[in-house]
């Protein structure tokens, strides 16, 4: 793989449409190669032409969205004409609902962690992820920051996430000192009532409207649940976190383990960590009737993390930004590791590599973004600052 560039920092603010088509004009070029990509991906996962797939999203999502998230939809006809070429309101739809076409049979590959520490200097909250995907995608993927016009009380300032030119949300975190990492799940369960919303989609809305971990629960809970399967890593500036597996069927939480609350010197931390499969219990929540498909490394990764964090703290390593993109370089079991480069001869869904590393600090609204695989020397950085 050639070495990344940096990605483009797209910065919106007012209506949903002029957030859409300031969105469109800035990287007009990058949401007609993630047309481009998907078109293929589609064909290769699902054997739907870019027409079936979008077709599909239209009878599934248009109407649904339109009667429960109008202004999301303005924002993709913003996004639209803002793209021009051709592109359209449905084309947008389609991307945003990528998950939902194809990823039922397919995953993306990702290892996040989410990790409180409270020490003599106060607490910090950080959120850290490797985000596992096509290797296409380093040429569509973009650094949002959004401050959207809206009333009083009624959503947040400002938010940033990483994600994909066209698509309206992903990982990221929020002025009120939110934020949470996103891992897919390969199940075939789907919801088709008006509350659940295209998994991007729902990544849109708590960005926008989640203040605290317990408001993101209330969202999920009680307005809006998730139209296929993903995975949630949740936590709040406050100290809160969780993890929660959510599906058309319901929500696992699983909370890190008081009994294994880590010591680094002066300092106590907790943690829970997660990849690409289910492994919340009926207790937590998890609906007997889930049934998901996983990567045998997904459960090698996950071990993983969890013994590097571990050891972390064993050694009493503080936990920063620097320790924790360290664990996120990891090469145990490569090329299939937590730092993921592309198997020889790979093809189709084989040929993911890690794209890019996220971090995020809630405490301080600071966070960094490695473009390419944090294994590797002299990567592109975005710094993020709420």
């Amino acid at each position: 793989m050639s070495q990344p560039r940096l990605v483009k920092t797209v910065r919106c603010t007012g209506t949903p449409y002029q957030i859409g088509l300031a969105h469109g004009r800035a990287v007009a070029a990058q949401v007609h190669k993630n047309v481009a990509t998907y078109t293929a991906f589609f064909d290769e996962t699902v054997g739907l032409t870019w027409a079936e797939a979008r077709a599909r999203a239209v009878d599934q999502f248009a109407g649904r969205l339109g009667r429960c998230y109008p202004a999301i939809l303005e924002e993709m006809q913003g996004i639209a004409d803002g793209a021009g070429g051709g592109l359209t309101r449905d084309d947008v739809l389609t991307l945003n609902v990528r998950s939902e076409i194809a990823l039922t049979n397919y995953t993306d590959g990702c290892t996040s962690l989410a990790q409180e520490v409270v020490g003599a200097d106060g607490r910090q909250v950080f959120l850290a992820q490797n985000w596992d995907w096509l290797e296409e995608l380093h040429e569509g993927m973009v650094s949002f920051d959004i401050a959207p016009e809206t009333a009083p009380g009624n959503g947040v300032e400002r938010f940033v996430f990483l994600g994909e030119a066209g698509i309206v949300g992903k990982i990221g975190m929020n002025s009120a000192g939110f934020g949470f990492c996103m891992n897919a799940i390969r199940s075939g369960a789907q919801g088709t009532t008006d509350r659940h919303l295209p998994v991007h989609v729902l990544a849109r809305r708590l960005l926008q409207y989640a203040t605290s971990l317990d408001a993101a629960l209330a969202i999920l809970e009680t307005e809006f649940g998730a139209a296929s399967c993903i995975n949630l890593m949740l936590a709040d500036r406050s100290g809160q976190l969780a993890d929660v597996e959510c599906s058309p069927y319901g929500h696992a939480r699983i909370d890190p383990d008081p009994t294994k609350l880590a010591d680094h010197g002066n300092a106590r931390s907790r943690f829970v960590a997660h990849t690409n499969h289910l492994y919340g219990t009926a207790a937590q929540g998890r609906p007997a009737r889930l049934v998901d498909h996983p990567a045998d490394n997904s459960f090698a990764r996950l071990a993983r993390m969890q013994a590097l964090t571990r050891a972390d703290a064993a050694a009493g390593v503080p936990v920063s930004f620097a320790s924790l993109h360290a664990r996120l370089s990891d090469l145990e079991g490569a090329p299939y590791a937590i730092c993921r480069s592309r198997p020889p001869g790979a093809v189709g869904m084989e040929r993911m590599v890690t794209l890019c590393t996220i971090l995020m600090e809630l405490t301080t609204g600071q966070g960094r973004v490695s473009i390419g695989r944090p294994c590797e020397p002299d990567i592109p950085v975005i710094e993020w600052q709420l």
